[in-house]
Formats: structure tokens, C-alpha cells, sequence
């Protein structure tokens, strides 16, 4: 068995010291994430929080509301929801958050029977880690007193996203 050397050239000289950190013609492709994933450098964070007393039973009550900026879209990407007092269990169905989007229920958020993170710490978005918005939406977080007898409770909410240019989001893109 024979062994095969290729002989090495040295390195080149042809370096030419004022050539070095010059501009050269090579074409430079920016990739960007889409804009619900990741915010672009014209988003504008938003976080939207509140409180309100415990609502008689029976009574759905507004937490807070807000409105996606006319020429915006966005995405909610973090969520939290609290009742902070006596006679709740967590999961227990005797109060009910939902998020509304135009007055109807965001899929998978019209029956938040447990508390999502805190509102000093919320909880990512889970089921795809986001819900997406669209210019001029009124977004609602809202309680539904079942059976908890009121006494100075509170409930409270927070969503935060960004909003992002809607002219950013590709051509044909469905919703």
C-alpha cells in the first residue's frame, strides 16, 4: 500500500494592505423572521394591563380593552389572568376569563378557568405561542363571575405583544 503527499503552496503575498475592510461586490441577503414571530425593528411593544373588583355572579365584566392602531397589524404573545382574594380555587369553574377579539372569543381563550402566570409574570401564549391581530381589532380580556360570592376580590389581566406595520406582511398572506 502506498501513501499519495500533496505538496502544499505557501501562503500568498497578493494581499494588498489598503484593499483590507474595503466594500467588495458581493451581494448581502438579509433573512428576517415574519413579523408575528419575531418583531422587526418598526414594531411598537405594547402591554396591556388591569383590574377591576370581583363582578356579582353572573355578571361578565370588561378587565381593560384596546385597539390595534389604524395601518398596524400585531400579535399577543404573552397572557396572564389573577383573581387575587378569598373563595376562588384555581380550575374550579367559578370564574371564567376569556379574550375577545371584535366581541368573539378567541379560540381557545373563551374558557380560562385557571390562572395564566401572574400579571407581574405572565405566561407565554401557548397553542402556536401567539394570536395575531389585525389593524382596528378591539381586544377585550374579560371575567365571568360563575359562583364566587363577591367581597372585595379582585381579578385582574395583562396581554402583551407588538404591533408591526401591516404593509411588512407578505404578499397574499391568509388570516
Amino acid at each position: 500500500m502506498s501513501l499519495q503527499t500533496q505538496e502544499l503552496s505557501p501562503p500568498s503575498d497578493n494581499t494588498a494592505p489598503d484593499t483590507v475592510g474595503q466594500r467588495q461586490n458581493v451581494p448581502t441577503i438579509v433573512l428576517a423572521l415574519p413579523n408575528w414571530i419575531f418583531p422587526s425593528m418598526n414594531s411598537v411593544a405594547f402591554d396591556n394591563a388591569g383590574d377591576i373588583l370581583l363582578p356579582a355572579i353572573g355578571v361578565e365584566s370588561t378587565i381593560f380593552t384596546f385597539q390595534v392602531p389604524k395601518g398596524f397589524n400585531g400579535v399577543m404573545k404573552e397572557i396572564a389572568n389573577a383573581f387575587i382574594g378569598g373563595g376562588f380555587t384555581d380550575g374550579s369553574g367559578a370564574i371564567v376569563w376569556r379574550v375577545l377579539q371584535n366581541n368573539q372569543a378567541v379560540r381557545g381563550k373563551e374558557n380560562m378557568l385557571n390562572s395564566l402566570g401572574s400579571v407581574a409574570i405572565p405566561s407565554r401564549i401557548g397553542g402556536g405561542g401567539f394570536i395575531r391581530i389585525l389593524e382596528n381589532d378591539i381586544i377585550a380580556m374579560t371575567v365571568l363571575n360563575v359562583s364566587i360570592a363577591p367581597a372585595g376580590q379582585i381579578v385582574a389581566g395583562r396581554l402583551s405583544g407588538w404591533f408591526y406595520p401591516k404593509d411588512e406582511d407578505p404578499q397574499g398572506i391568509w388570516f
